[in-house]
């Protein structure tokens, strides 16, 4: 283990080593099927695609499908359409949820999206898809089956792939009338469309799925989102749309805290009256994936939403934010939140921010505790946190003591 494994989390290659040695750590801990390989597949597609981010502005972009071995079906587990239906689930099964998808890619130009050829048009379908849609592939030479998927910070586990010579949706794909409408509109900002695939009842897993595949924004600017981008972008927008109204609501008139736990992440969340702000501080505890010795991140924002990336905490801040303002605006009010998220060694294998996105929403459903003061909040909940001191010097904590214009 290094210093930099925290920053790095296994994307960005800092210590040299390919692959991630903590990764690869992760993988041996998983079920192993029996070695064998394919050179075609016809199977279903959860649905489910894949767009990669090296080589940008050429990616890698092609669907997913399951491949199961016969004598395994019976008892095998059927990858979820939105990862969100995973919530409640072991470590182990959600880790190896996707190890049986297939994901067949070939290279090409971002721009592609406005003359697609035979296989983004299969993804683009699989991703209007609502449900589950079979799907034909034709391998360029057979694909090794047997191994563990493999892990990103901000996606879900994903598991084999390889170049594709033929793709092609062979069963019926369920299109919400919605999202034909927005894939055809050309004239709509990807923002706005998505905003209103949000309020017709369309999951952010499915808006990102179209954002990554090139269908959303307008003509002659759309293109294709490598996957983790995508995730991210989808929270990013969902929640400045939602900010955009919680902004007017009457503010909070009393201080409240809430908390939520899934697979030893630990989620306190404080919400106080005034103007908007965001903190969110992640405590990597000693002995948890990234680090021995224990480690406190944090990014925030004042006032309105950020413009520069959380570099620090990554796509977990905008999941993360997204479940607040999705609460403010559901109880009409108005107000600055800070969170803090501890992460134990249990959390073993990272499986992608819909488990933030998630055990944030369970906190927000929950009975929250009322406090008449900051400080009052701040003593019950840092003796529960691993690094007590940081949150009580935590930048939250100190803009909370200063006057505001809004105090007088």
């Amino acid at each position: 283990m290094f210093p930099e494994c925290i920053e790095c989390r296994g994307t960005k290659g800092m210590c040299g080593f390919d692959p991630c040695p903590l990764l690869a750590e992760v993988r041996v801990r998983l079920p192993q099927l029996e070695p064998t390989s394919v050179g075609e597949l016809s199977g279903p597609s959860p649905p489910a695609l894949f767009v990669g981010r090296y080589g940008y502005p050429d990616v890698r972009a092609g669907p997913s499908a399951s491949w199961v071995p016969e004598a395994a079906q019976s008892g095998a587990a059927t990858a979820s359409v939105d990862p969100a239906e995973l919530f409640g689930r072991p470590l182990e099964e959600v880790a190896a949820q996707h190890a049986n998808l297939i994901t067949g890619g070939r290279r090409m130009p971002v721009r592609s999206t406005a003359s697609p050829d035979d296989v983004l048009e299969a993804t683009q379908v699989i991703a209007m898809s609502s449900g589950s849609v079979d799907v034909e592939m034709d391998f360029e030479r057979p694909i090794p089956i047997g191994g563990s998927p493999t892990f990103d910070s901000i996606s879900t586990p994903l598991g084999p792939s390889g170049d594709v010579l033929r793709a092609e949706v062979v069963g019926h794909a369920s299109i919400p009338r919605k999202v034909d409408s927005v894939a055809g509109e050309t004239d709509l900002l990807a923002t706005e469309a998505a905003g209103e695939l949000t309020s017709s009842g369309i999951g952010e897993a499915q808006i990102s799925r179209l954002l990554s595949s090139g269908l959303l924004g307008r003509e002659g600017r759309r293109k294709l989102v490598p996957t983790r981008w995508g995730i991210t972008a989808t929270d990013d927008m969902l929640s400045k749309h939602l900010w955009s109204t919680v902004r007017d609501h009457p503010p909070l008139d009393k201080i409240l805290v809430f908390k939520a736990t899934y697979l030893d992440n630990r989620f306190h969340v404080i919400l106080t009256p005034g103007l908007w702000a965001f903190h969110m501080l992640e405590a990597w505890t000693r002995g948890s994936v990234w680090t021995e010795s224990g480690k406190v991140l944090g990014d925030w924002e004042d006032i309105e939403p950020r413009s520069e990336y959380a570099h620090r905490i990554t796509g977990a801040y905008y999941s993360a934010r997204l479940a607040v303002l999705e609460h403010m605006d559901s109880i009409r009010r108005s107000g600055a939140c800070l969170v803090w998220r501890d992460i134990g060694p249990g959390y073993w294998a990272p499986v992608g921010v819909w488990l933030i996105r998630e055990t944030m929403r369970q906190a927000m459903r929950a009975t929250p505790m009322s406090f008449d003061s900051l400080e009052e909040a701040i003593g019950y909940v840092a003796p529960r946190v691993s690094a007590p001191n940081d949150l009580r010097d935590s930048w939250f904590v100190r803009r909370g003591k200063q006057t505001r214009l809004d105090a007088f």
